[in-house]
């Protein structure tokens, strides 16, 4: 039997992330907002201020609204390479990123820009983006890209927080 067909760059990329997961995020990181959203649209952002596709945020610097806090990540799942790269350099620089992404753990990007670079919170419980009625049907994580944890794994339950 075949695998089914991919469709790579034809697949919604601008999922909202669902508010009870953001809250269970924010209470994790122990934070009241997150000081910044990195890959947003006016239609889905968490907070702002916050960078859109037009203005680019892999060409802005993540740091400046980030050293106030945490900044959130939601970025389109189908070319994560240049965003794990950034965080991770951001984070040198001195970020704090939460990036939600597929757990692609066989993937080439997160040999290299996650395995030992960032915490990995593995979620146990799927994610229902806003506006769908069923899961994403892929297991997810969050990187923490931060100058205060490096590396390590854990499977967070996160409708437990």
């Amino acid at each position: 039997m075949a695998p089914p067909k991919q469709k790579p760059g034809r697949s919604k990329q601008d999922y909202a992330t669902p508010p009870i997961f953001l809250r269970a995020l924010k209470a994790r990181l122990n934070i009241f907002d997150f000081a910044i959203d990195l890959a947003a649209s006016d239609n889905n952002f968490v907070c702002k201020p916050y960078f859109t596709e037009e203005v680019d945020s892999l060409k802005q610097s993540w740091y400046p609204e980030s050293g106030k806090g945490w900044a959130w990540c939601n970025p389109p799942f189908a070319h994560l390479t240049p965003w794990v790269m950034k965080a991770e350099w951001e984070a040198r620089l001195g970020a704090q990123i939460a990036l939600l992404c597929p757990a692609s753990t066989g993937a080439n990007w997160w040999r290299d820009w996650v395995h030992d670079k960032a915490h990995v919170l593995l979620l146990n419980g799927r994610l229902t983006f806003v506006g769908e009625t069923a899961p994403y049907p892929k297991d997810t994580a969050i990187l923490l890209y931060t100058n205060y944890i490096k590396g390590g794994y854990e499977c967070w339950d996160w409708r437990k927080q």
